[in-house]
């Protein structure tokens, strides 16, 4: 399946930071067609790089000082086999930090 991920930010931080965060990731990045605020990554599929892309969006976002909702995050796939592809347009409603379960506690 083919993902991509398009980060529609009028915050030139917001976009570094999520541009530096996917290429640490090893995920292709370049600037979107449209809007011009806006870049584009290839996911890989096979891995959990799409949650740790969106939850380094609204990290990015509270670094930056701005509105966790204010990043628009479009999701695409498509499957190999199929001509048509699905977008879904997201914008982070919560965000929140918590210490994880302690295991056999």
């Amino acid at each position: 399946m083919k993902v991509s991920v398009t980060i529609v930010s009028e915050n030139d931080l917001i976009r570094a930071l999520v541009r530096d965060f996917a290429h640490g990731l090893g995920c292709p990045v370049a600037a979107a067609a449209l809007p011009a605020t806006s870049i584009r990554i290839d996911i890989n599929d096979d891995d959990h790089s799409l949650v740790e892309l969106l939850t380094h969006v609204a990290l990015s976002a509270a670094k930056a000082g701005v509105d966790i909702a204010e990043p628009l995050c479009q999701v695409t796939y498509q499957h190999p086999s199929v001509t048509s592809e699905v977008t879904l347009t997201l914008r982070i409603a919560e965000f929140r930090i918590d210490a994880a379960a302690q295991v056999g506690a």
